[in-house]
């Protein structure tokens, strides 16, 4: 390779139409106009530099569809992230480094109004590429981004999966792994190790990327040391020479390291909530008759250590705890979570005294509490956290009115996220506006349709998550333990090290 090549990160964005669509799965490819100073004439997607006030990838990508097409975040979803590779071009003495990102077109998008970089564009077919005289490598980045029916249900069925916390969304993942390398066609077929090895990485990468992003965290960490562990296990046999290069014998043990996990994330659940109640044993609030709790959502995470709690408070006399629960809508997890609690109580229930209120209360709600508690879907290395929409009024009012109240974040060390790979962390998911509306009585919510109908500019918005900030969080609370903030980096890290070792050859 040549010493004097300059190293350019580009995004490469791919504008599609729904597979649902009157003409199936699409994308935009545009001819690139003589005035640009890269592969005049060639036939291309939306791309350009990802300069240094670009927070991401993500955000250069949406930043140069605008530029070229106008297109905004109401125009497109983000459909699916590729894999970024490399490529070396001798003749510019360039590098590329390419992120390739596919966009689906939403329903009533505007019309695509392209800039000077092109002269024309078209829809085409993944399978009509190759009659185009193209730029270097488009074809690669549209299979880093395409997917075959099989993930496509996977990614479907955690991206629809509205109910499930974080560990709930993994445990699935891991799941359909399971299915995946155990009845699939794609893996049955596999004529070696290498072929198996190299499709569940696919499908892995993708699950974890590409199925629910927000909840994301700890989907990647499960999978990819799960990953890691088979990668380490195949070098110490080829070292030994007792490797298994059969399809069957990877395959079995790809299906042993997810149950495995499985298994270990249920473990975990009953790890945090002894640490919890050990934490909360430990605080002044413990000796009082009846301490308060504040909660919000249906994290599993949490139901389980409150449970072990309440327990706990069984066994002393004539004590008992109050807990408050926000309902959470638009779809009242927290009206779910009490009934599940409730459920698994039994006998103890007599322990806790419950009240259910409307997220509109939470100043009443945190007034006198002592914890407040909250689950995480993801944990920053900075120690910020992403909850449920509602977690960072709830901790801001807490501190505000309760200056004593304790805000505890519990977790398994899966959610922590990797420093400087989700810079735009605290973007906010939004989802389908409908499940505000169906709350609302029948009427006003077909006016809403009405005026929209009409023109008049009314949006409905459905935030599900959003960034409590580190400075408001007391204690971390693990499956090892309480953390610092030292120990979120420390974890991080390795995070980074698992992935780069898995996929660093894909």
């Amino acid at each position: 390779m040549s010493s004097d090549l300059r190293e350019r990160s580009v995004v490469s964005s791919f504008i599609c139409t729904s597979p649902q669509s009157l003409n199936g799965f699409t994308f935009a490819l545009f001819k690139r106009s003589q005035e640009v100073s890269t592969y005049p004439g060639k036939w291309a997607v939306c791309s350009g530099s990802i300069d240094v006030s670009d927070v991401s990838p993500e955000s250069a990508a949406k930043r140069e569809i605008f530029e070229e097409t106008t297109l905004s975040d109401k125009d497109l979803s983000l459909l699916r992230r590729g894999k970024p590779f490399s490529l070396i071009d001798e003749e510019l003495k360039t590098k590329w480094t390419i992120h390739p990102f596919a966009w689906q077109l939403k329903e009533n998008a505007k019309p695509i109004q392209f800039d000077w970089e092109h002269t024309e564009y078209k829809f085409i077919r993944p399978d009509e590429l190759r009659d185009y005289d193209h730029v270097p490598q488009l074809d690669l980045g549209l299979r880093r981004t395409m997917v075959g029916p099989e993930t496509e249900r996977a990614l479907n069925a955690l991206a629809n999966d509205h109910e499930s916390g974080a560990q709930g969304l993994t445990i699935k993942a891991l799941r359909l792994l399971v299915d995946f390398v155990s009845d699939s066609p794609v893996f049955l077929q596999a004529d070696s190790a290498a072929e198996v090895w190299s499709k569940v990485r696919w499908i892995s990468w993708h699950l974890a990327k590409n199925g629910r992003p927000s909840m994301g965290a700890a989907i990647e960490a499960s999978v990819f040391q799960c990953l890691a562990r088979i990668k380490d296990d195949m070098e110490r046999a080829a070292a030994r020479g007792m490797q298994d290069s059969s399809p069957d014998g990877i395959r079995q043990a790809l299906r042993f390291s997810f149950l495995a996990r499985i298994q270990g994330l249920q473990n975990q659940m009953q790890d945090i909530a002894f640490n919890f109640v050990r934490y909360f044993q430990q605080s002044p609030c413990w000796a009082r008759q009846t301490p308060k709790i504040v909660t919000l959502s249906a994290s599993g995470t949490t139901s389980e250590s409150l449970i072990q709690l309440i327990r706990a408070f069984s066994n002393a006399q004539s004590r008992r705890l109050k807990l408050v629960v926000l309902e959470s809508r638009p779809n009242f997890e927290g009206v779910i979570f009490v009934n599940n609690l409730l459920s698994n109580l039994k006998e103890a229930a007599s322990s806790v005294e419950i009240e259910i209120m409307s997220d509109a209360s939470v100043a009443l709600a945190v007034q006198d509490a002592d914890f407040l508690m909250l689950g995480a879907d993801k944990v920053h290395p900075n120690g910020s956290i992403s909850n449920k929409v509602g977690s960072q009024t709830a901790a801001i009012v807490a501190k505000a009115l309760s200056p004593y109240c304790s805000i505890v974040a519990s977790f398994d060390t899966s959610k922590i996220i990797y420093p400087g790979v989700d810079l735009d962390y605290a973007k906010v998911e939004y989802n389908d506006p409908e499940e505000i509306m169906d709350a609302w009585p029948k009427s006003a919510a077909e006016d809403v349709r009405a005026y929209q109908w009409k023109g008049d500019c009314v949006e409905v918005t459905n935030p599900y998550f959003e960034w409590v900030p580190r400075n408001y969080i007391d204690a971390y609370i693990t499956e090892l333990g309480e953390l610092q903030q030292q120990d979120l980096e420390g974890t991080s890290l390795t995070r980074i090290r698992n992935e780069e070792a898995v996929f660093k050859d894909l």
